[in-house]
């Protein structure tokens, strides 16, 4: 059975993709591809915004809009994604939920009107969660939970997000329009997907209603799930604000042209996939109670220096601080909580739900902030939660602290 371990001391193991049959390695290689997608668009939202709002005479507020739509469609995708494959089948389920990012982007070429492109981002959003959730399901499921095809599956997006300031920088040199290059680019990459999608057998990955754990609410009274839940929504203020504002931030901090904050951004996210790495290595060893005190206080350090600093030096080891800090986070504040997530299967949907609260309201926030005092004063707001964070991370005890 794929994932399984070896209980014969004489075999050698076998590696994850040698154990798959020859569907399963297209398959899981179709998922990569589409995480790397993902990648792609997800940081194109924030590298292109200045150049969107530019074009089409949008106000911050109206970017912040953008941002928190986007993050809506992600958390909203968690609540129903995981019922659509119970009706139409998952292969079913991906392929046309995949179509929705791909739709949205198309409608920010032909129109300029706030309304359309709040729903655009809306549906980025939605596909975004939607195949998030597939993706992971079925790493998941043909690897036996193994963690090492998971981070290799979030490698895939981290490089893809490495990419799309790349992308970005190449299509706008000397063409502030040179974006819609970089959409027609992001959609063509989407038909493919769909293309190969199409080739994918998903026999091996099934949904089912009846799970251990049934219908239970029992996670409500394990107080490490409640401390990941807060850790985990003031670590996504801070994160969604960093991915959806920062190329906007770089820009117009004086500090950067639009070319140099396209390469930061890269760098951050170059930083994260090392962070990832690096987390995924020490994890076995270190608890994650500590690695969430150390990121976190690197989250508030760096984040502090990128938001104050006025020269290029500071700015630039701010930036690769604050993606070393990010990295670990998701993944070790999931494992903060223990197992609850394997006995409870109600728990991931509320957790994602509550915690995703806020990558929406924090953009917003700083976008209607930014209309009076401009980008480079409003950011500064992410300090709160930052701070915040440190505070909850220090009375965390994970479950040590469950233990009598």
């Amino acid at each position: 059975m794929p994932g399984t371990n070896q209980t014969s001391g004489t075999k050698p193991k076998q590696s994850f993709f040698a154990s798959l049959s020859r569907n399963d390695r297209f398959m899981i290689g179709n998922l990569f591809f589409l995480y790397l997608i993902q990648g792609i668009f997800v940081i194109l939202i924030g590298s292109i915004l200045p150049m969107i709002k530019e074009e089409y005479g949008l106000s911050y507020q109206i970017g912040g809009y953008l941002i928190s739509a986007h993050s809506t469609g992600n958390i909203v995708a968690g609540l129903f994604a995981g019922l659509i494959p119970l009706l139409i089948g998952i292969k079913n389920s991906l392929m046309i939920l995949n179509l929705l990012p791909f739709i949205g982007f198309a409608i920010t070429l032909v129109t300029g009107n706030p309304l359309l492109l709040i729903f655009a981002l809306l549906l980025t959003g939605l596909g975004r969660g939607s195949i998030s959730n597939y993706n992971n399901q079925a790493v998941s499921t043909l690897s036996g939970g193994s963690s090492a095809p998971l981070n290799a599956l979030h490698g895939f997006f981290a490089i893809g997000a490495v990419s799309a300031p790349l992308i970005t920088l190449v299509c706008t040199r000397n063409n502030p329009s040179g974006w819609r290059l970089t959409v027609y680019l992001i959609i063509g990459l989407g038909v493919i997907s769909v293309i190969t999608s199409a080739f994918m057998k998903m026999d091996s990955v099934t949904y089912s209603r009846s799970e251990k754990g049934g219908n239970s609410f029992g996670f409500m009274k394990e107080k490490p799930y409640w401390y990941s839940i807060a850790i985990m929504f003031l670590y996504q203020c801070i994160e969604a604000s960093v991915m959806g504002w920062m190329v906007t931030y770089y820009e117009e901090s004086g500090v950067l042209a639009s070319s140099s904050a396209q390469l930061l951004t890269s760098l951050l996210w170059i930083t994260i996939l090392i962070g990832r790495f690096g987390c995924s290595a020490i994890g076995g060893r270190t608890s994650s109670v500590t690695i969430i005190r150390a990121l976190t206080t690197g989250i508030l350090v760096f984040l502090g220096v990128v938001l104050l600093a006025n020269r290029l030096p500071l700015m630039l080891i701010g930036t690769i601080g604050l993606g070393l800090s990010l990295s670990g986070m998701y993944g070790t504040t999931v494992a903060n909580a223990g197992d609850v997530f394997g006995r409870y299967p109600l728990a991931m949907g509320i957790f994602v739900t509550l915690s995703g609260f806020g990558s929406i309201i924090t953009p917003s926030i700083i976008g209607t902030i930014a209309e009076s005092t401009g980008i480079r004063v409003s950011m500064r707001v992410l300090l709160a939660p930052a701070v915040v964070l440190l505070i909850f991370a220090v009375l965390n005890k994970g479950t040590e602290g469950t233990r009598q």
